[in-house]
């Protein structure tokens, strides 16, 4: 009977040191449940990311590659981009604010295919544009250079840059023999595209800063974002009309590094989205950027110039007056003029 007694507590100490193990199981249970499922989702979120913006990248280059004319309103991204920077300063400006919803990533078609006349017993002769947006910044002299080496001609749709640097780069440009063009003084989307008062006020302070310090009044130029841009406050119609009536050819781009998306591409990988759309057309433009973290570009630029380079008919050219226009938004010049 003594024995039994005794057992009875080893017995009630058993179960309860089972029940603590049981309730310290239970807890670590529910602390480490949530912990793997929190994990497990946040590497299938970014798993979903990435999938999800090379689905974008597919679709923009897709669309920048078919030929359905370009509808009004429509925006496009590369732009000029996928992450969102509205506005920008210092030394180095992005295309990549525009267009999202800069996955900012509605896209459009690229415009009709611009095609110069030529004979009939003629080969076609492909022409070719690089055009580097942003500029000038550290990135821009080492890209002249290598223009040079090649003895290529370019164009620059340049920003409102100050300082003997800045003055340096754009005097340069001109000297070289390369196009200048205008991308805006600021670039910043929600000051120059407010209203078209803002917009002309930029656009001449650009224009007479670049005549001040090169003697050259640019005629040519590029919205920020692009024409086909979804952030500015007034219709770009309005804003069109307005550099028609100033006598300025605007130029958007029918080919796009995607220099200034979110993915890092490499050098290798840039150039190949440059000649997956040269092929494509007669009248290229290509979309480049010459921003301070453009890097990667400079990079990319000696290959892709020899790559075009090596095409038969083919010849690299900067925007002059005998350029067709590629743009995304077309409007006549009687409109302006009624």
């Amino acid at each position: 009977m003594a024995v039994k007694m005794d057992a009875q507590p080893d017995m009630r100490r058993k179960r309860v040191q089972m029940l603590k193990r049981l309730i310290i199981l239970s807890l670590m249970t529910a602390i480490l449940i949530p912990i793997v499922l929190c994990v497990i989702l946040f590497f299938r979120i970014g798993s979903l990311e990435k999938q999800l913006n090379r689905m974008e990248e597919m679709v923009v280059l897709a669309l920048q590659q078919s030929e359905t004319p370009m509808q009004d309103g429509a925006s496009y991204t590369d732009t000029e981009g996928v992450t969102a920077e509205g506005t920008n300063s210092g030394s180095e400006q992005s295309e990549e604010r525009v267009q999202v919803g800069e996955t900012e990533n509605q896209v459009p078609a690229a415009p009709p295919e611009n095609v110069l006349p030529m004979d009939e017993d003629a080969e076609p002769v492909r022409r070719v544009y690089l055009t580097f947006d942003d500029g000038p910044s550290s990135n821009t002299a080492d890209i002249l250079d290598i223009l040079a080496a090649y003895d290529v001609k370019a164009t620059f749709f340049v920003t409102g840059k100050e300082g003997e640097w800045a003055e340096a780069a754009y005097q340069r440009i001109v000297e070289e023999g390369h196009t200048l063009g205008m991308h805006s003084y600021t670039h910043k989307y929600d000051e120059i595209y407010a209203s078209v008062d803002a917009f002309s006020t930029d656009f001449y302070k650009l224009q007479n800063y670049l005549f001040d310090v090169t003697g050259v009044r640019s005629e040519y130029y590029r919205f920020p974002g692009g024409s086909s841009n979804r952030v500015s406050d007034v219709s770009v119609r309005e804003l069109i009309a307005f550099l028609n009536e100033e006598g300025i050819v605007y130029f958007d781009w029918n080919v796009s590094s995607q220099d200034a998306t979110g993915t890092q591409y490499t050098a290798e990988e840039l150039v190949a989205n440059c000649m997956a759309g040269i092929e494509k057309h007669e009248t290229v433009i290509i979309l480049l950027h010459d921003a301070a973290g453009k890097g990667t570009t400079v990079e990319a630029l000696p290959m892709l110039i020899e790559k075009i380079q090596a095409m038969e008919n083919t010849e690299l050219l900067p925007i002059t007056d005998d350029t067709v226009p590629v743009q995304h938004i077309k409007i006549a010049q009687e409109e302006t003029e009624e």
